[in-house]
């Protein structure tokens, strides 16, 4: 299959542990396995023995679950997950931009972070003193998967071959090997654990500014610390939870070896990783079904789009693998949308701003895996399209996506973002990926069928999480979840 046309889906949304089948899940867990509806207009017998030809060629097989996780574990991370107590203004939690109600993503393109308002059309509204964050908060279905290499849409958090886990941020480095870049704590259970430590000393993410109130009416303790001391910021948010009873316990069952005082940020981390892999990991997909061998999983479309996908539209190219992703980075010309500090005139870069990737990868991000995708919009990097279709249809023209890429489905505040100045354009031009070029044109049923098929990716398990939202944490917070209630 032409590498030309890998791109067809690269831009379609975008945290280890090691995945095996585990036919009983943890004695915690609450996303047990949903009983999949009957599929309907399932896919004849000549369809099913096509795909089964392709399958076996490809020697593709389901993702598998898990491996149990620690109950202490997860249960310590599943009240993290939730708590602001980790944000520098007490009003920000994981849970506020990796929505349960929306696929563990941002229903909204960018994200409002400390100090979020609402608008009279029940959008987020940022901070007095921040802006929007600049990219898109991914779904976290499957990130704690052994085959994660890279986390970030820079993919910037990387697992070396030698087990290391490093970070290239010029932010984040105290040292130059081969390029900006840090080694991260081995106390890190994986990669999943580094990533979830990160965004708390992002400043519009989570972490604040400099002089900035709290939820309390109190200065922000976190915000004055250097923007390259990292464990800096975690450290004070270490002191907060061990000052809070209901943690110290938490802690100790998690970690009963260890005496909480000598415990780190990264068994936050640790945790938190945890409860995803226990909680946001599922197999029960029509497409994993059907490579388990299920032949009435899929319907007729879903089936054609599979031999499309892994066909003459050449997804797979980029979107292959049991995580549906290369990892590597491209730029397809996605209509640049941006808010926050970047360089000279405000252009998010990508992988070229932050990352190891140097400055011919400007506008450059990863490739996003596909699983849930249903569950994940908006898409691309910045939410720039709403629909699966619209995505499709941007991959097949990128340059008239481009140049015309029509705003108008956007709110004022997300349109506000859009850059459409002719030298901003030429830039990301500039250094389009050959692999978003001549990309097979395909008609309206085939886009149609390879919606369908990206639809049978989706977990009946994965649809509702509102199940996991707590009642209450222990740091006593208000939730402050993104859905005015």
């Amino acid at each position: 299959m032409r590498r030309t046309t890998a791109m067809i889906l690269t831009a379609l949304l975008v945290f280890t542990g090691c995945f095996s089948n585990r036919s009983e899940p943890s004695s915690d867990s609450t996303n047990d396995e949903v009983t999949a509806e009957p599929t309907e207009d399932p896919a004849d017998e000549t369809l099913v023995q096509e795909l089964r030809e392709t399958v076996n060629q490809l020697e593709l097989t389901s993702i598998g679950t898990p491996p149990a996780q620690d109950a202490a574990k997860v249960e310590l991370g599943h009240n993290l997950f939730f708590d602001p107590i980790l944000s520098g203004s007490r009003d920000i939690s994981c849970a506020t931009c990796h929505q349960m109600s929306h696929g563990t993503s941002d229903e909204f393109a960018l994200s409002a972070g400390p100090g979020f308002r609402f608008t009279e059309y029940k959008e987020r509204r940022p901070g007095p003193q921040h802006g929007l964050t600049p990219r898109t908060s991914p779904g976290v279905f499957d990130r704690g998967h052994e085959e994660f290499k890279k986390l970030f849409w820079d993919g910037r958090l990387e697992k070396l071959d030698d087990g290391r886990i490093v970070i290239h941020d010029v932010n984040h480095s105290r040292q130059k090997d081969g390029g900006y870049f840090r080694i991260m704590s081995d106390e890190f259970d994986n990669l999943l654990a580094a990533q979830a430590t990160l965004p708390v000393h992002s400043r519009d993410e989570m972490r604040g500014v400099a002089g900035e109130r709290d939820a309390f009416g109190d200065f922000n303790e976190v915000a004055p610390v250097a923007k390259h001391d990292l464990e800096g910021t975690w450290r004070r948010l270490m002191d907060r939870l061990r000052e809070i009873d209901a943690y110290r316990e938490l802690f100790s069952e998690a970690y009963p070896d260890r005496d909480i005082d000598e415990l780190e940020f990264p068994h936050v981390g640790n945790a938190l990783a945890a409860f995803q892999i226990e909680h946001f990991s599922f197999s029960d997909s029509p497409w994993d079904r059907f490579l388990d061998g299920e032949d009435q999983a899929l319907s007729s479309a879903q089936a054609r789009g599979a031999q499309l996908f892994y066909g003459d539209a050449g997804c797979s190219n980029c979107h292959g693998g049991k995580l549906m992703t290369d990892q590597q980075l491209y730029n397809i010309a996605v209509p640049p949308m941006t808010t926050g500090h970047y360089d000279f005139d405000n252009m998010d870069t990508g992988a070229a701003l932050r990352s190891h990737a140097g400055f011919e990868q400007s506008f450059h991000f990863t490739t996003p895996p596909l699983r849930n995708v249903e569950l994940t919009g908006p898409y691309m990097h910045n939410g720039a399209y709403e629909t699966l279709e619209d995505v499709i249809r941007h991959k097949m023209d990128p340059v008239e996506g481009l140049w015309n890429f029509d705003s108008s489905h956007l709110s004022p505040i997300f349109r506000a973002q859009v850059h459409t100045q002719e030298k901003e354009l030429n830039r990301v031009e500039k250094f389009l990926s050959d692999e978003a070029l001549n990309v097979p044109k395909l008609d309206d049923d085939e886009v149609d069928d390879l919606v369908a098929f990206l639809h049978s990716l989706t977990s009946p398990s994965a649809t509702d999480l509102t199940h996991l939202v707590p009642d209450t944490v222990p740091s006593e917070l208000p939730l402050n979840l993104p859905v005015p209630q």
